[in-house]
Protein backbone atom coordinates (compact mmCIF):
# COMPACT_ATOMS: atom_id res chain seq x y z
CA UNK A 1 0.00 0.00 0.00
CA UNK A 2 2.47 2.62 0.31
CA UNK A 3 4.27 1.68 -2.89
CA UNK A 4 0.88 2.21 -4.46
CA UNK A 5 0.52 5.45 -2.66
CA UNK A 6 4.43 6.81 -3.35
CA UNK A 7 3.16 5.80 -6.94
CA UNK A 8 -0.03 7.98 -7.14
CA UNK A 9 2.20 10.83 -5.76
CA UNK A 10 4.56 10.34 -8.66
CA UNK A 11 1.58 10.00 -11.07
CA UNK A 12 -0.19 13.54 -9.55
CA UNK A 13 3.77 15.16 -9.78
CA UNK A 14 3.86 13.67 -13.30
CA UNK A 15 0.21 15.25 -14.24
CA UNK A 16 1.15 18.11 -12.89
CA UNK A 17 4.10 18.73 -14.84
CA UNK A 18 2.57 17.86 -17.85
CA UNK A 19 0.33 20.30 -17.52
CA UNK A 20 2.89 22.79 -16.51
CA UNK A 21 4.79 22.53 -19.48
CA UNK A 22 1.47 22.29 -21.41
CA UNK A 23 0.12 26.05 -20.51
CA UNK A 24 4.00 27.02 -20.83
CA UNK A 25 3.98 25.93 -24.86
CA UNK A 26 0.55 27.91 -24.54
CA UNK A 27 1.36 30.85 -23.02
CA UNK A 28 4.96 30.71 -25.16
CA UNK A 29 6.09 33.88 -26.41
CA UNK A 30 5.14 34.05 -30.11
CA UNK A 31 7.62 35.40 -32.31
CA UNK A 32 6.42 38.03 -34.81
CA UNK A 33 8.44 39.69 -37.34
CA UNK A 34 7.00 42.70 -39.24
CA UNK A 35 8.66 42.95 -42.66
CA UNK A 36 7.13 45.78 -44.63
CA UNK A 37 4.08 48.14 -44.09
CA UNK A 38 1.77 51.14 -45.98
CA UNK A 39 -0.61 53.77 -44.83
CA UNK A 40 -2.97 55.97 -46.59
CA UNK A 41 -4.80 58.71 -44.88
CA UNK A 42 -7.52 61.34 -45.87
CA UNK A 43 -6.23 65.35 -45.72
CA UNK A 44 -9.64 65.98 -44.55
CA UNK A 45 -8.57 64.44 -40.99
CA UNK A 46 -4.88 64.63 -41.18
CA UNK A 47 -2.54 67.09 -41.36
CA UNK A 48 0.23 64.21 -41.38
CA UNK A 49 0.17 60.69 -40.92
CA UNK A 50 3.53 58.34 -41.05
CA UNK A 51 3.44 54.46 -40.37
CA UNK A 52 7.12 52.89 -40.77
CA UNK A 53 8.25 49.70 -39.79
CA UNK A 54 12.00 49.32 -38.54
CA UNK A 55 13.37 46.59 -36.14
CA UNK A 56 10.10 44.60 -36.49
CA UNK A 57 8.53 47.57 -34.30
CA UNK A 58 5.90 49.70 -35.48
CA UNK A 59 6.51 53.85 -35.98
CA UNK A 60 3.27 56.13 -36.31
CA UNK A 61 3.52 59.83 -35.98
CA UNK A 62 0.27 61.91 -37.03
CA UNK A 63 -1.32 65.09 -36.51
CA UNK A 64 -5.29 64.87 -36.51
CA UNK A 65 -6.61 68.19 -37.39
CA UNK A 66 -10.49 66.68 -37.06
CA UNK A 67 -11.74 64.89 -33.65
CA UNK A 68 -12.42 61.10 -34.73
CA UNK A 69 -15.75 61.01 -32.46
CA UNK A 70 -18.10 58.43 -31.81
CA UNK A 71 -19.37 56.35 -34.72
CA UNK A 72 -15.14 56.03 -35.98
CA UNK A 73 -15.31 52.67 -36.61
CA UNK A 74 -12.42 50.12 -37.78
CA UNK A 75 -12.51 47.14 -40.37
CA UNK A 76 -10.05 44.44 -39.08
CA UNK A 77 -8.70 41.48 -41.53
CA UNK A 78 -6.33 39.39 -40.37
CA UNK A 79 -5.10 37.77 -44.05
CA UNK A 80 -2.80 34.64 -44.53
CA UNK A 81 -0.70 34.32 -47.51
CA UNK A 82 -1.70 31.65 -49.93
CA UNK A 83 1.68 28.95 -50.03
CA UNK A 84 4.33 30.88 -51.69
CA UNK A 85 2.18 33.37 -54.11
CA UNK A 86 1.94 36.79 -53.68
CA UNK A 87 -2.13 36.52 -52.75
CA UNK A 88 -3.70 36.17 -49.00
CA UNK A 89 -6.78 34.73 -48.02
CA UNK A 90 -9.01 36.13 -45.30
CA UNK A 91 -9.23 33.93 -42.18
CA UNK A 92 -10.88 36.59 -39.60
CA UNK A 93 -12.31 39.95 -40.39
CA UNK A 94 -14.95 42.04 -38.50
CA UNK A 95 -15.95 45.51 -38.28
CA UNK A 96 -15.89 47.40 -34.82
CA UNK A 97 -16.85 50.40 -33.11
CA UNK A 98 -13.67 51.94 -31.57
CA UNK A 99 -15.23 54.40 -29.50
CA UNK A 100 -16.92 51.41 -27.75
CA UNK A 101 -13.84 49.39 -27.38
CA UNK A 102 -11.75 52.45 -26.20
CA UNK A 103 -14.23 53.53 -23.64
CA UNK A 104 -15.68 49.79 -22.43
CA UNK A 105 -15.12 48.54 -18.86
CA UNK A 106 -14.85 45.01 -20.34
CA UNK A 107 -11.47 43.05 -21.51
CA UNK A 108 -11.52 41.84 -24.80
CA UNK A 109 -9.18 40.90 -27.20
CA UNK A 110 -9.72 43.88 -28.86
CA UNK A 111 -9.18 46.38 -25.50
CA UNK A 112 -6.18 44.60 -24.57
CA UNK A 113 -4.65 45.65 -28.54
CA UNK A 114 -5.50 49.46 -27.11
CA UNK A 115 -4.20 49.02 -23.95
CA UNK A 116 -0.64 47.63 -25.51
CA UNK A 117 -0.92 50.38 -27.98
CA UNK A 118 -0.70 52.79 -24.81
CA UNK A 119 2.53 51.54 -23.34
CA UNK A 120 4.55 53.16 -26.47
CA UNK A 121 2.30 56.02 -27.44
CA UNK A 122 0.29 59.10 -26.51
CA UNK A 123 -3.36 57.85 -27.50
CA UNK A 124 -6.44 59.06 -25.55
CA UNK A 125 -7.48 56.70 -22.90
CA UNK A 126 -11.13 57.49 -23.85
CA UNK A 127 -12.60 58.52 -26.70
CA UNK A 128 -13.15 60.75 -28.45
CA UNK A 129 -9.76 60.97 -30.16
CA UNK A 130 -9.49 64.90 -30.31
CA UNK A 131 -7.56 67.41 -32.22
CA UNK A 132 -3.60 66.45 -31.48
CA UNK A 133 -0.05 65.21 -32.53
CA UNK A 134 -0.31 61.32 -31.51
CA UNK A 135 2.56 58.75 -32.32
CA UNK A 136 3.26 55.21 -31.69
CA UNK A 137 6.96 54.40 -30.90
CA UNK A 138 8.37 51.09 -31.30
CA UNK A 139 5.27 49.18 -30.52
CA UNK A 140 4.95 45.71 -31.14
CA UNK A 141 2.55 42.50 -30.18
CA UNK A 142 2.53 41.96 -26.32
CA UNK A 143 2.21 38.34 -24.80
CA UNK A 144 -1.40 37.20 -24.92
CA UNK A 145 -2.30 39.42 -27.65
CA UNK A 146 -2.24 37.06 -30.79
CA UNK A 147 -5.31 35.28 -31.54
CA UNK A 148 -5.49 31.90 -30.20
CA UNK A 149 -6.38 30.49 -34.10
CA UNK A 150 -3.37 31.92 -35.65
CA UNK A 151 -0.12 29.60 -36.79
CA UNK A 152 2.83 29.97 -38.15
CA UNK A 153 2.83 31.57 -41.61
CA UNK A 154 2.98 34.83 -43.29
CA UNK A 155 0.37 36.87 -42.58
CA UNK A 156 -1.01 40.36 -43.78
CA UNK A 157 -2.78 42.08 -41.46
CA UNK A 158 -4.94 45.38 -41.71
CA UNK A 159 -6.59 48.05 -40.06
CA UNK A 160 -9.52 50.33 -42.29
CA UNK A 161 -10.45 53.29 -40.30
CA UNK A 162 -14.08 55.11 -41.53
CA UNK A 163 -17.32 56.35 -40.48
CA UNK A 164 -20.36 55.24 -41.83
CA UNK A 165 -21.54 52.11 -43.32
CA UNK A 166 -17.99 50.37 -44.98
CA UNK A 167 -17.72 50.48 -48.70
CA UNK A 168 -21.52 52.27 -49.03
CA UNK A 169 -22.40 55.07 -50.54
CA UNK A 170 -22.24 56.98 -46.57
CA UNK A 171 -18.56 55.96 -45.89
CA UNK A 172 -16.34 58.55 -44.66
CA UNK A 173 -12.57 57.17 -45.12
CA UNK A 174 -10.11 58.34 -42.08
CA UNK A 175 -7.32 56.23 -42.49
CA UNK A 176 -5.50 52.34 -43.15
CA UNK A 177 -2.55 50.47 -42.11
CA UNK A 178 -1.39 47.09 -43.32
CA UNK A 179 1.32 45.82 -41.91
CA UNK A 180 2.99 42.32 -43.52
CA UNK A 181 4.51 39.90 -40.75
CA UNK A 182 6.03 36.25 -40.27
CA UNK A 183 4.79 34.92 -37.14
CA UNK A 184 6.48 31.42 -35.60
CA UNK A 185 4.52 29.77 -32.93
Amino acid sequence: TEMVAWILKLMRLDIQLCLAIFVLSVKADRNIKFIAGESRFNREYFENFSFTIRDDQIFLDMYLRKPLLKGWRARLDFRLRVGNSKTFQSIFSTNIDVCNIVNAAKTNLFKKWYKNLLKYGNFLRHCPLNVSHYYLKGWQFGEGLVPPFITSGSYRLETYNFFGKYKGKDEDFIMSCTADAIIHI
